[in-house]
């Protein structure tokens, strides 16, 4: 099981392409104390794998407790992967601090990021593909495909949020995409996603099993899916491909079994 814990919540309204994009209220750093009891909750519960979120994360502080002490303390509780994700223009600040992680996830928004890139080392690329950067997949991935030392990227698609649809791809452009990202896939390129977690994304028609993650928020709540708002029907047009792999796990299919050993071991 994985766990997905937030410790500091509030929106920057940069990305508006996750639920905390919904959320107006300024950002809140979780106490340490607060962030050891889900931690413990986490692993009780049978979580093994460690997913440490949040805006603004790399300036949380809690008295003398830093950024750094959230993952040592998780490594010390015993979870055997733990990962986090940054945007790229954090990518400098993170490099200076000691942060024993095992993956890192750095978001990509645009065209323009690529600039950035090229001081990337030993991560993983992060990007929400939208209505406004679905053009510029090629050139993304041809970068990322000659990079010596940028390990492989993992694709999401805009999720509708309220007050974000102009930026979710149309039906065809979503059918469009993710065929060339099959495409890129079956040629080779370091794409993450598997081959049958993105033909769910391509369709949506297939069973939710959001269930098996667990999702800690700033508030105390505990969710067994990414968003507060299920009721509102914002899952059917979910652009988290978890949820497409989630499934494809479920039924077994090699190819989403052997990416996610890749990502984890």
């Amino acid at each position: 099981m994985q766990s997905v814990v937030f410790v500091t919540n509030g929106c920057d309204s940069t990305c508006r392409h996750c639920s905390l994009c919904t959320k107006k209220e300024k950002t809140y750093f979780k106490s340490f104390e607060e962030i050891g009891k889900d931690l413990d909750y986490c692993y009780d519960r049978g979580a093994r794998i460690l997913d440490i979120e949040g805006v603004n994360l790399l300036q949380w502080q809690d008295g003398d407790y830093s950024i750094e002490d959230i993952f040592t303390l998780a490594r010390q509780k015993g979870f055997y992967s733990i990962s986090t994700m940054i945007p790229i223009a954090n990518y400098e600040a993170w490099k200076s601090l000691d942060i024993n992680v095992d993956v890192l996830w750095v978001s990509i928004m645009g065209i323009d990021d690529l600039s950035l890139l090229e001081a990337l080392s030993n991560v993983s690329l992060y990007m929400v593909v939208n209505a406004q950067n679905h053009h510029d997949l090629p050139t993304f991935l041809g970068f990322v495909q000659q990079h010596p030392v940028i390990q492989q990227i993992a694709f999401n698609f805009h999720t509708p949020f309220q007050g974000t649809e102009h930026l979710a791809l149309s039906e065809q452009q979503r059918e469009d995409v993710i065929t060339q990202l099959i495409a890129y896939k079956r040629k080779g390129y370091h794409i993450i996603n598997s081959i049958s977690g993105l033909k769910n994304m391509q369709t949506l028609r297939f069973k939710r099993h959001c269930w098996i993650c667990n999702f800690i928020y700033c508030d105390g709540r505990h969710s067994p899916q990414c968003i507060d708002d299920k009721a509102s029907g914002i899952c059917d047009s979910c652009g988290f491909s978890m949820a497409g792999e989630m499934n494809a796990v479920f039924n077994l299919c090699p190819d989403t079994i052997l990416a996610g050993l890749g990502i984890r071991l």
